[in-house]
């Protein structure tokens, strides 16, 4: 994956991350398949895709955590607020 890719990744939202990481992990799972039939030449590209999936769910959960801290730090802005 090159830095151009990773930056269009960080702009994706979580919807569009989760859809691409069920489409690496079919695609994993097909090149494990044929690996498996002596059918894929090139053993790298399962350790690539591998590689693409860590870097998009570590994302997927960068997002969610700040998701989650954004919501927590309303919460405590809006009770500040009220007293």
């Amino acid at each position: 994956m090159k830095k151009n890719e990773f930056i269009e990744i960080k702009k994706m939202d979580v919807k569009a991350l989760k859809e691409k990481a069920k489409l690496i992990k079919k695609e994993i799972a097909d090149l494990t398949i044929d690996k498996n039939m002596n059918k894929m030449p090139n053993l790298k590209s399962i350790k690539g895709k591998r590689n693409e999936l860590a870097k998009i769910l570590t994302v997927l959960q960068q997002k969610q955590l700040m998701a989650v801290l954004e919501k927590q730090t309303s919460i405590k802005e809006d009770i500040e607020n009220a007293n």
